[in-house]
């Protein structure tokens, strides 16, 4: 009977939050009720394009040492066994990993965690993804202590493979509808990679410069969302889309609408299927209807002005004018980064956000590799 309440207390705290952060501080709540000793849940994500491993969320996210961290699974060779074998992994004492070349356990350890409980999580039978369990004492989790944790690693490993399968049929969805609109345009596939991962520069730097709050889970979403940002261009007939020379009035006032259009085609996508539950689904939102605003104003559909303007929506503004410069066009040969930089800083004087410019500007290594990583095809 205790058991049936325990699990009834979780799933009832899981139905009143979307986040994934919100549902892990749900589970370590209840979870620590049992095993006091539990000072720390995390997750973190495995990216198959650059076979990295991202941290994702922490309980409680005060005891994270790994905030914006990004490694590749080759470079964590015990995680990569744990990932091979499929089967969990407890660490009683952490100090065994001292001298080790893992910035990952250096830094747990650096924060006082003594032992672990690490499970892979997989997905259609790929690695989605690890869930950690960390305490302040030596040779915690023991066996009274897994009978417990090993309840809601399932309950987790459960809930992160619904949501990332609800969250994969909205992308699978919309990326259908933007790849339609690629045939039409000039845009190609590696051009939503790149943009995913400017937009992931962009928010992790803000962070690290501290000029804008974002935990790991909101720079996902963004990165996830901001390569759908011309959806609205599915409604956009295709002799303006493939247009090589200026658009006129006429054609330039149609064109303009696709922002309204890709709103009406994300609500009705949350509404008609409901995706209402992924979350930061209105990042989305803004992103389709925003990304064109401009900081003085002149932007459109709304005209919207500086702070109005989605953090989300500037984002992929930026990434999307860098991208769009620096790539091959039938009307236009690319331009060198450098140049696309000295652009994007002159519109950053009334058009394009200031702070998202320069944290991209300032990180010319990463964009590079981002390039390098997912080059066009000529």
């Amino acid at each position: 009977m205790e058991q049936i309440t325990f699990r009834e207390e979780t799933l009832a705290g899981l139905t009143e939050t979307s986040t994934y952060q919100g549902k892990l501080t749900v589970v370590h709540d209840v979870l620590k009720k049992r095993c006091s000793g539990i000072d720390r849940i995390s997750l973190a994500l495995y990216d198959h394009q650059t076979q990295s491993l991202k941290t994702f969320i922490a309980s409680p996210v005060a005891e994270s040492p790994l905030q914006n961290y990004q490694v590749t699974l080759a470079a964590e060779s015990a995680l990569m066994e744990i990932a091979t074998k499929g089967t969990s992994r407890v660490v009683h004492d952490l100090r065994i990993y001292a001298d080790h070349d893992s910035i990952h356990s250096r830094a747990i350890l650096g924060h006082g965690f003594a032992s672990s409980y690490t499970h892979p999580i997989y997905h259609n039978k790929k690695l989605a993804g690890f869930i950690f369990f960390d305490s302040l004492h030596n040779r915690y989790f023991r066996d009274r202590v897994l009978e417990q944790v090993e309840i809601f690693v399932h309950l987790l490993s459960a809930m992160i493979v619904n949501d990332l399968a609800v969250t994969r049929a909205l992308i699978a969805a919309m990326r259908t509808s933007v790849s339609m609109v690629q045939k039409h345009d000039f845009e190609t596939g590696t051009h939503l990679e790149r943009m995913a991962h400017y937009a992931r520069l962009i928010a992790r730097s803000l962070v690290k410069q501290e000029l804008k709050s974002l935990d790991d889970e909101q720079i996902e979403q963004i990165a996830l969302f901001s390569p759908l940002h011309d959806v609205g261009k599915i409604g956009i007939p295709s002799r303006i889309l493939q247009k090589t020379t200026r658009l006129n009035r006429e054609e330039r006032e149609l064109m303009n609408t696709h922002t309204m259009l890709g709103r009406q085609i994300v609500d009705d996508l949350i509404s008609n299927f409901g995706f209402e539950q992924i979350p930061y689904i209105d990042y989305l939102r803004h992103i389709a209807e925003q990304h064109h605003e401009a900081m003085d104003g002149s932007g459109y559909p709304h005209g919207l002005q500086g702070q109005e303007i989605a953090l989300e929506a500037r984002i992929t503004a930026v990434s999307d004018i860098f991208d769009a410069l620096t790539t091959q066009r039938p009307y236009n040969a690319p331009w060198s980064n450098e140049r696309a930089f000295a652009l994007l800083q002159l519109l950053s004087i009334d058009k394009l956000d200031k702070s998202c410019v320069n944290a991209l500007v300032e990180n010319p290594y990463e964009v590079a590799q981002i390039q390098q990583l997912f080059t066009d095809l000529h």
